[in-house]
């Protein structure tokens, strides 16, 4: 059995969680003059042009200043409005440029977070991610990163079994799966349900314990596998990505799309769990926030739900639909027909 799942839900917690980046964003734009560079409306292509920096940078950075309410976008560009031109711009009077420049060197990981968004692409990514990319992970390290994917995860791994309907699935692949908390939920609530962990090997020692403790060692296993240079295993009708995506650019996306579409049963389905940016690219908070975290040790970003479907399709799914899950996330499945 899943624990009872609390009577709120963790949407608060994510938003003090998130609530870190607020000042990260903002000290960033001031120290880059991204103000200055919008005295004309821009777009992020024509604002990156002008001042020199990554498309990518600015594409999680611009969203996250209009959320906070110190942009505003009409027509694709970004303006300036009337409470960043009073506190934003170096020749007002009200400026409060030099209280963010003072707090820099107290942000997490600032200089990295500076040069990401400033040189995008140019600059390595850095952080757990290069586990995923290299295929290999400490122990260690292993350990501190699944404990850390799952607290924020079992929430809305319950409230997905809970609220998504998994019928007719028979063996479910987790790829990247780390706990296991989204398949050992799906078990619990699906007795018929067989589900694989498929992971990093130091990983899938991790995930062990927790499947053990969730009380499905008979319905939930493990595989290590490398899931960009090995082969995936074969079998399984359902295939479930949870915050995977995020991780990589678009091009390493359409890959796990196709990786995903070929191993799969015919008439199988791939599932994606992700925080959906709205279409145009800008909100909600959540996802802006989270997007411009993936800056911070990633090669991703948050995606609306219109450029999932197109890697889906382009890797031959069809029948894409998209639902609320829990919380913050949306479930996008799509077919093999």
């Amino acid at each position: 059995m899943n624990p009872e799942l609390p009577a709120i839900d963790d949407t608060p917690i994510w938003n003090a969680m998130l609530s870190v980046f607020n000042s990260q964003a903002i000290t960033v734009a001031l120290e880059l003059e991204v103000f200055e560079g919008l005295t004309e409306p821009s777009s992020v292509e024509a604002i990156s042009n002008k001042l020199g920096y990554s498309q990518r940078g600015m594409k999680a950075l611009l969203p996250m200043l209009k959320v906070q309410g110190l942009l505003d976008k009409h027509k694709g560009e970004y303006q300036l409005n009337n409470l960043s031109r009073a506190y934003m711009l170096k020749d007002s009077p009200y400026y409060w440029g030099p209280f963010f420049s003072r707090r820099a060197e107290t942000l997490p990981n600032y200089k990295m977070i500076l040069e990401n968004i400033r040189d995008g692409e140019t600059v390595e990514a850095r952080g757990s991610a290069d586990g995923w990319e290299s295929g290999q992970m400490d122990p260690e390290l292993a350990k501190t990163v699944t404990d850390f994917m799952h607290c924020h995860s079992i929430t809305s791994a319950v409230g997905l079994a809970n609220t998504c309907d998994f019928a007719g699935v028979t063996k479910l692949l987790d790829i990247g799966g780390g706990s296991g908390c989204y398949a050992t939920a799906l078990a619990n609530h699906y007795p018929e349900l067989r589900c694989t962990i498929m992971e990093l090997s130091a990983v899938c020692e991790v995930a062990k314990g927790y499947i053990e403790k969730a009380g499905v060692s008979d319905r939930a296993d493990t595989k290590a596998v490398d899931m960009f240079r090995e082969d995936w295993p074969e079998g399984y009708n359902a295939h479930f990505f949870s915050n995977i995506f995020h991780d990589w650019s678009t091009e390493t996306c359409e890959e796990l799309a196709q990786k995903s579409y070929d191993a799969l049963e015919p008439g199988g389905r791939i599932c994606l769990q992700e925080i959906l940016f709205e279409e145009d690219g800008d909100g909600p908070y959540p996802a802006a926030a989270f997007s411009f975290f993936m800056t911070q040790g990633t090669k991703g970003q948050q995606y609306t739900l219109a450029e999932l479907e197109s890697m889906l399709v382009k890797a031959g799914f069809k029948n894409v639909s998209c639902q609320r899950s829990y919380g913050y996330y949306s479930l996008v499945t799509a077919y093999k027909v």
